[in-house]
């Protein structure tokens, strides 16, 4: 296997090759990959999308062929708008049909499609019928994630961390970020200071030892939406983040970023 394909709705990506490893992140259905190297029954590999690199089961994943990878990863894509959505796959040699449950924000080609000898068939009323650059849509793709857990390496409604929440609600705009806070940062242009910011500039926060650590979407009228315990809104001001329950800044402002 020299690239895959994730036909399960979401797998975890390991740090290392077992699965007691340390989750860096999540490939969902629909995602693609090079294979970088093997362990066993792992599989070292580096998500298209974000170049993420990370541990995959060989079990979780399907093997494709080059030119399916190469006519996959080039076709324009739509994505899960729904919740979670159904999709059949039917394998063509032995016609066994199994029914798998995907998530918001999932990528798919077509409503019907084939991969490895599997053939994939979702209602199309569960897909975007149009992906719309704007940060309206934005915004309004990102409060369908309002309340979910924080995960670590999440990148789902059962669980997401904060630049998953940032990358995920871009990408259903047409927009590909980085995986985490601290390669985002390096994208787009940077915004003078909160009072300049847009909807949909991103807002980056250090720790006490100056290092990225943290990111949200800013809502605009002084309000940032972040994962933080669980996908939040809060206030912000130049300072940081500022939590109303508790009264205090939960997060310094270190830059704020225009990607739109």
């Amino acid at each position: 296997m020299e690239y895959g394909f994730c036909h399960l709705g979401i797998i975890p990506l390991r740090k290392e090759s077992k699965e007691q490893s340390e989750q860096v992140s999540q490939l969902l259905f629909g995602d693609s990959f090079i294979v970088l190297d093997k362990n066993d029954n792992w599989l070292l590999i580096e998500n298209f999308d974000d170049k993420y690199i990370g541990w995959v089961d060989k079990k979780q994943v399907i093997g494709l062929n080059q030119s399916e990878f190469e006519t996959y990863t080039q076709a324009s894509k739509q994505f899960v708008r729904e919740a979670i959505a159904y999709v059949f796959q039917t394998n063509t040699i032995t016609k066994e049909k199994i029914i798998y449950p995907i998530y918001l924000g999932s990528q798919i080609v077509s409503a019907k499609f084939q991969l490895n000898n599997i053939l994939f068939e979702i209602s199309q009323s569960s897909l975007t019928q149009n992906i719309v650059t704007s940060s309206l849509h934005l915004i309004t793709i990102a409060l369908k994630y309002l309340s979910t857990a924080y995960l670590w390496g999440g990148k789902s409604l059962f669980g997401i961390d904060c630049s998953a929440l940032t990358q995920m609600c871009y990408k259903q705009i047409g927009v590909n970020l980085l995986r985490d806070a601290s390669q985002q940062i390096t994208q787009g242009e940077q915004v003078k200071d909160i009072a300049s910011a847009q909807k949909a500039d991103l807002c980056f926060f250090t720790n006490d030892q100056g290092k990225v650590v943290h990111v949200g979407i800013y809502m605009g009228n002084g309000e940032i939406i972040h994962s933080s315990g669980q996908v939040r809104i809060d206030k912000i001001d130049q300072k940081g983040i500022f939590r109303q329950d508790t009264q205090t800044y939960s997060h310094s402002l270190y830059m704020i970023k225009r990607i739109l």
